[in-house]
């Protein structure tokens, strides 16, 4: 356990690293399953993660958007789009991005779903984000993040109001796609699979020792939607007075 702890404690500190896969598993099984989770995308020029949740917006954590704030513009997968709004939460890492209208007509795939219920303990979640190869219990790459997605799996072992944690297990008791989150995976999604699909459960925010934290979207989904809702009336609004509305 003590390697395992090791290697998380390097992923935060280095800005390059992204999901840590286990060794004795071929990284070629954690790209193949990140291929069904288009929603997840990187977000430059910060080296982070977020969930496209409807057109023109995407989920991160409010880390990820201190970062972006100011800008007028964000790369998502490497594409860059105008970005209207920076909208972190006042008290949770968690935060919303409002793109401009121009990503709504490049979307070229299914935008994620909001996870409603509040059973979220013990079931099993996909996590995803990009960056470098590492392997859990291994010293981490030196070389540059190959910037590709690339999904795992774990289990919520613990619950609490705002929060979830994902347990980082020895390899006799971890999922066949165990992964831990790397810096540059903070913002991105977990997603937990129910009888309607994947929905997003949580957004990635921190990691220290074995634990993995995300911040619950159950508990944020009111303010996920009245701050859509809001910010999209006003931006129609402004777009409607500088028409001449009288």
């Amino acid at each position: 356990m003590r390697s395992v702890l090791l290697a998380l404690v390097s992923a935060v500190s280095l800005p390059a690293a992204a999901i840590l896969i286990r060794p004795d598993r071929d990284d070629a099984e954690y790209l193949e399953l990140a291929t069904k989770y288009e929603a997840s995308v990187a977000i430059g020029p910060v080296d982070a993660e977020g969930v496209v949740i409807a057109p023109s917006w995407v989920l991160t954590s409010a880390r990820v958007a201190k970062e972006l704030q100011g800008k007028k513009s964000v790369t998502l997968d490497g594409k860059t789009h105008g970005l209207k709004a920076v909208l972190p939460h006042p008290t949770a890492d968690i935060a919303l991005l409002f793109l401009g209208s121009g990503y709504r007509g490049a979307l070229d795939f299914e935008p994620a779903r909001l996870y409603r219920e509040t059973d979220e303990a013990g079931k099993t979640v996909v996590v995803v984000g990009h960056g470098a190869n590492g392997k859990i219990g291994a010293p981490l790459p030196r070389e540059k993040s190959d910037h590709k997605k690339r999904a795992a799996v774990n289990t919520i072992d613990r619950l609490g109001n705002r929060e979830f944690d994902l347990g980082i297990k020895p390899a006799d008791q971890a999922s066949d796609l165990q992964g831990a989150l790397g810096a540059g995976d903070f913002g991105g999604p977990a997603f937990v699979e129910t009888k309607d699909g994947m929905l997003v459960a949580g957004i990635a925010s921190s990691a220290q020792g074995e634990w993995q934290t995300y911040v619950r979207v159950s508990t944020f989904v009111k303010w996920i939607e009245s701050t859509m809702e809001e910010t999209a009336r006003r931006d129609l609004n402004d777009l409607l007075d500088g028409m001449g509305r009288s």
